[in-house]
């Protein structure tokens, strides 16, 4: 029941357990539960300072986290029902940001990353990222409520104070991966503006289609894998100097995705967004 109640809750939390001074933006002290910006995150480049800031409302009450759904805040328990919607969300704490890019961290702007229900809240992760590659960012938080309850023995009503989280509930932390940051090379623009150029990736019948302009002749591990970090293709190719065109019979649904070539002597990666029309 709590993961249900704060799956919507969970996707503004994005932290780690430190303090740093970036200042949360009022402007959003009224809007619903939520993170801005709301896109992804910019690519990084090693040995390149990289920065970003993000502000979040976080929910004031179980319904609000629940966005207003009244079925994820009632629970039935000894053999009755009791709403818990109105019951307030003390805090929202994110344990642990784990595949965060070597060389970054990232900071709240409250201590150990503890945000009380109701406020607006802000965080940075920042750093001169050192190793190339995808960070599929697994983010770690636990909610705390607490409210009363009355139930019947026996005939006669009885109060209880009840404290919930999200970890006693359900045995685990929430984990959430939807967040990643690609990590490039400081010559990957170079290689992909002077050696490589991806130019068209596409469907059509069913048929998945790469255009490839090369000034070299060898072979790559190609991949492509989606906004959460799973690979969705694996292929080896050959490429020869100029136009190289691949058709693979491998139909991908419409969506964001990131395409790596990758040998010994280089590495490249681009964003794509497949259209499946």
């Amino acid at each position: 029941m709590c993961k249900k109640i704060i799956i919507s809750l969970i996707y503004i939390v994005f932290s780690i357990q430190s303090f740093s001074q970036c200042v949360p933006d009022t402007i959003y002290q009224d809007s619903l539960p939520n993170i801005w910006p709301s896109s992804g995150f910019p690519d990084a480049t090693v040995g390149l300072n990289y920065s970003q800031i993000w502000t979040m409302k976080i929910p004031s009450t179980l319904i609000e986290a629940a966005l207003g759904d009244t079925a994820f805040v009632t629970v039935d328990t000894l053999g009755q029902t009791f709403y818990i919607g109105d019951w307030p969300v003390d805090s929202v704490v994110t344990i642990d940001v784990l595949n965060t890019p070597p060389g970054m961290s990232v900071d709240c702007n409250t201590s150990n990353c503890v945000f009380p229900g109701g406020t607006v809240a802000c965080a940075e992760i920042n750093g001169t990222p050192t190793i190339p590659d995808w960070y599929d960012l697994q983010i770690i938080s636990n909610l705390y409520s607490h409210g009363v309850i009355t139930v019947i023995v026996g005939g006669v009503p009885l109060t209880l104070p009840v404290n919930v989280n999200y970890f006693d509930i359900v045995g685990h932390y929430d984990t959430v991966s939807r967040y990643m940051i690609t990590v490039n090379q400081a010559s990957s623009l170079e290689n992909i503006n002077n050696n490589l150029e991806i130019r068209k990736i596409g469907l059509k019948n069913n048929n998945l289609q790469i255009e490839i302009q090369s000034n070299f002749s060898e072979r790559f591990h190609m991949s492509i894998t989606d906004v959460i970090g799973k690979k969705v293709f694996v292929k080896e190719i050959k490429l020869e100097s100029g136009k190289n065109n691949f058709i693979f019979n491998r139909k991908l649904q419409e969506g964001l995705y990131i395409i790596n070539l990758q040998n010994q002597n280089t590495r490249v990666s681009d964003k794509f967004y497949l259209d499946s029309k």
